[in-house]
């Protein structure tokens, strides 16, 4: 996978995230009390690596041990870059590790 190839599915994963967080959002609308950092990473876990997937499937790239870390990958950098800044990275974190 080229630089440019890497960022612009990480531009439209991170879009994508963005929008069905927001429809999450929508959804659940203060009902219980939810962590949207959480959720936001959970959906950029998803899209990522489904995404991926289907960049790879499309293109007929073999899924190799390399290319699912790779997916892996892009779901943890949609995540980060959906987010949008450190200090939504930094509650995420406080939220996930309790403290």
């Amino acid at each position: 996978m080229t630089v440019s190839t890497f960022l612009t599915l990480l531009s439209a994963f991170s879009v994508i995230s963005g929008l069905v967080t927001e429809g999450i959002k929508k959804i659940v609308n203060n009902k219980a009390n939810i962590s949207y950092n959480i959720i936001a990473l959970c959906v950029a876990l998803v899209v990522g690596g489904i995404g991926c997937g289907l960049y790879y499937q499309l293109n007929e790239i073999a899924f190799t041990v390399n290319n699912i870390i790779y997916m892996i990958l892009m779901g943890f950098a949609s995540g980060l870059v959906s987010m949008l800044g450190f200090d939504k990275v930094k509650q995420a974190i406080i939220q996930i590790t309790g403290k």
